[in-house]
């Protein structure tokens, strides 16, 4: 199991379990006569995935796609399974506290019959919230704001998508580094204002990482990151319309005592992200989405990519388009999306002189039928056709992914 595999299978939640809760209500609530709250809720899920791909070109570094290893595989989709605590108090004298503890398995065995890592537990939420009329505080562990509506709106959240490695024990890709970089849960302190006519601001400060590169990486994080978030939610009739901005920004320092040859001075990341998703009565749904950046890496946030040699930041930017509509219990979706990452002089160095390339463009196509039976049986079917291209001629890279599974929720 690959490092990026790794720290993928203990990276998505927050608002995810907001997503399930639509079709699941929790299962035990006990409430006393002094006010005080406990519930859980969760989800269990499973895919038999079956890839096949094409050999990755030599010289290439960078890539989600596993090489020429056509596969069938049973396994977590890009969702994991999740077991959520809460608390929630009493209203006091206008405020209302409330916590969460979520923990986050995977089922699948990682390619080996004994192995037990891939199903290991992921503690991705542990926080607190204060809620009165000033609004919303946040401390703790959850879903960070950059780029959080872009992930919780595509439609493979409750899928499989890109799988990544098929030997891999986390989550599936779904379409992280194909239409958006994943952001990770990380702790913060974060406040979100109250809604004025579906308008609604959050900001936090989060607690800060190392931005990686190609054998390079910023690892003094003096400053904590800023993340902020801007969004609307209205009607239009019996329509629904949600738009959104959100935005980060890291510096990094390297450390030349702690790393021979590490170059001088400090990097910074930084990006925006947007979306629009339209929900009609009729049951059509349609969403466009998108960022851009430097320093934010291919497809884990900060991670792996996100600095050529040279320690200088890549550029990044990406879209997602999708399209779906709902009938009855059915909803069928078709979507695309594409991640980007340019080509610095020192990567084009690089691959004059020894012909290394690096990742340009990671693209994918999904179609998917999700189907509840009832408020705790859902059923999918997914197919999806991932390419990698590296810069320079000849490198692609494509890939064809069958998935069917289910989710039971509470």
């Amino acid at each position: 199991m690959s490092v990026k595999q790794r720290k993928l299978s203990r990276v998505l939640s927050t608002a995810c379990l907001a997503l399930l809760a639509n079709s699941a209500s929790a299962v035990v609530v006990v409430g006393g006569d002094n006010g005080w709250e406990v519930s859980f809720d969760g989800s269990v899920n499973g895919f038999l995935v079956h890839e096949s791909q094409d050999t990755k070109p030599l010289n290439t570094a960078g890539g989600n796609i596993s090489s020429n290893q056509d596969s069938t595989r049973v396994r977590t989709g890009l969702l994991p399974s999740v077991f959520g605590f809460n608390v929630k108090s009493p209203l006091v004298d206008g405020l209302r506290g409330s916590a969460r503890i979520g923990f986050y398995p995977q089922i699948q065995n990682a390619d080996q019959a004994k192995n037990t890592f891939g199903s290991q537990i992921d503690l991705r939420e542990a926080f607190f919230k204060v809620e009165g009329n000033f609004g919303e505080a946040l401390v703790g562990r959850a879903l960070s704001l950059y780029q959080g509506k872009n992930l919780l709106t595509d439609m493979t959240l409750f899928g499989v998508g890109v799988q990544g490695g098929v030997n891999g024990g986390g989550t599936t890709l779904g379409r992280i580094g194909y239409g958006y970089v994943y952001n990770n849960f990380n702790p913060s302190v974060r406040y979100t204002t109250p809604s004025f006519k579906g308008l609604q601001l959050s900001a936090g400060l989060y607690d800060p990482s190392v931005i990686s590169g190609s054998g390079v990486s910023a690892k003094r994080t003096k400053t904590p990151r800023l993340e902020s978030e801007l969004s609307y939610a209205t009607k239009l009739g019996n329509d629904k319309v949600q738009l959104w901005l959100s935005a980060m920004s890291q510096k990094a320092d390297f450390d030349q005592s702690a790393t021979a040859g590490a170059p001088n001075g400090s990097v910074k990341a930084s990006g925006w992200a947007y979306g629009a998703q339209y929900v009609m009565s009729s049951g059509l749904e349609l969403l466009a989405s998108g960022y851009t950046g430097k320093g934010l890496g291919s497809t884990l946030m900060l991670d792996n990519d996100s600095l050529d040699s040279m320690g200088k930041e890549r550029d990044n930017k990406g879209f997602l388009l999708q399209a779906a509509y709902t009938y009855q219990k059915t909803k069928v979706g078709l979507s695309y999306g594409q991640s980007r990452a340019n080509e610095t002089n020192a990567d084009f160095d690089l691959r004059m002189a020894n012909g290394t390339r690096q990742i340009a463009k990671q693209s994918s196509t999904t179609l998917g039928v999700y189907h509840d039976v009832n408020k705790w049986l859902k059923l999918v079917a997914e197919y999806t056709r991932a390419t990698n291209e590296w810069h320079g001629p000849g490198s692609k890279q494509e890939a064809d992914v069958i998935s069917v599974g289910g989710f039971f929720m509470w």
